[in-house]
């Protein structure tokens, strides 16, 4: 019997412009839909995050429950959730206001059978590290099976240099790791998987893919032994 699916990234609100109009609103980051996907198929997911009392959390939060996710132990106390503006093509960030605590999170319980998703900038960021690191730790020492999803490709990260170090931790605990399109010029200057899985994955991880379409994030997951 399969066990839950414990999901930890961040949460942010994507809102698409053409000009000045808004053409589409939607909850983001390839993780969090990953999260949505699963749930909505049946599958018992966890969800981990931190997503604000303001409405914009509330938007992400109904979206994740109504499919099913649970987001009873994410952290609801910061000040504000982050959105992204897409406006003709370029992306905005208006970040998170962090309420001082850091990533206040209920832990939940981890059983053998479970498999515990991490990644995105969440999975690098310094100001989370220690609490993050903590669990996955009890994570790897009662042997559930961890996927790391890098994802980061993201403006926030200046310098790839600057959190490769966290990027390799990661990759040392991990028993999966799937990387996403953008994934592998961020991390290597190029985008071929072969040679990542040759030159970068193999000495960490036996289970590596790489997905061409950030949409097929939860099927890979879902075929996680």
């Amino acid at each position: 019997m399969k066990g839950k699916i414990i999901i930890i990234c961040e949460s942010w609100l994507e809102i698409d412009f053409k000009g000045c109009s808004p053409t589409a609103t939607r909850p983001g980051g390839a993780l969090l839909r990953a999260a949505c996907s699963l749930a909505a198929k049946g599958r018992e997911v966890v969800f981990l995050s931190e997503l604000g009392p303001d409405k914009v959390g509330a938007i992400i939060a109904d979206a994740l429950t109504a499919d099913g996710a649970d987001i009873a132990k994410s952290d609801r106390h910061i000040a504000k959730t982050p959105v992204v503006l897409n406006i003709d093509g370029t992306s905005s960030r208006y970040g998170i206001q962090d309420d001082g605590e850091g990533f206040d999170i209920t832990w939940p319980r981890v059983e053998r059978e479970d498999i515990v998703v991490f990644g995105g900038y969440l999975a690098v960021d310094q100001r989370i590290r220690r609490q993050l690191w903590s669990f996955m730790t009890n994570v790897a020492e009662r042997e559930a099976t961890i996927v790391y999803v890098p994802d980061v490709a993201d403006d926030r990260i200046k310098r790839i240099t600057k959190v490769m170090p966290y990027v390799y931790e990661n990759l040392e605990i991990a028993g999966r790791v799937i990387t996403l399109p953008s994934d592998l010029q961020a991390l290597f200057s190029h985008n071929d998987p072969e040679r990542a899985r040759r030159e970068n994955f193999a000495y960490y991880v036996d289970d590596y893919s790489h997905l061409d379409d950030a949409a097929l994030l939860a099927d890979a997951i879902d075929k996680t032994i």
